[in-house]
């Protein structure tokens, strides 16, 4: 049987550039499909390991509510980009690479994921910014590079 993981996420996800990432980072992952299909994660043998579908943006708050229950859907701002992983069933190696997946899709662009995600946190990429901004996430003139301005400090 699956095991499905929702990733609710503040800006419209480049699916592409995070499964990329992770075979960056050391995943081996084949990545196949992509829209209008569902994107497909394979391992190094040719066996399907994850399936992502297109994300889905959800303006109301009940609609999350009715699907993922009233109680996540508390900690959960709309609009959000909704991410359905599935992971395949009898593949021991699926589930961790689905929750890797989700994980750094929350991380990267902000939100939370379903069924046990963190409360809804911030985009921790510049490249995440509002749409409505027009600098692109680059700091305005006279504003500091980095909130408080300091890095690491």
């Amino acid at each position: 049987m699956s095991q499905d993981l929702i990733a609710l996420v503040r800006r419209r996800p480049d699916v592409h550039a995070v499964a990329d990432g992770l075979v960056a980072m050391g995943e081996p992952l084949e990545l196949r499909g992509g829209e209008p299909e569902a994107t497909r994660l394979y391992d190094g043998d040719g066996r399907l390991l994850v399936s992502i579908e297109d994300p889905v943006q959800v303006t109301l708050q009940s609609e999350i509510a009715r699907l993922l229950g009233p109680e996540f859907a508390s900690r959960v701002g709309t609009p959000v980009w909704w991410v359905e992983v599935r992971a395949v069933g009898d593949m021991p190696d699926a589930i961790r690479v689905a929750r890797r997946f989700t994980d750094a899709l929350v991380h990267y662009v902000g939100g939370t994921s379903f069924p046990d995600g963190r409360p809804d946190v911030p985009a921790l990429s510049w490249r995440a910014s509002d749409a409505s901004d027009r600098s692109g996430g680059l700091p305005g003139p006279g504003e500091p590079p980095v909130p408080g301005g300091v890095i690491g400090g």
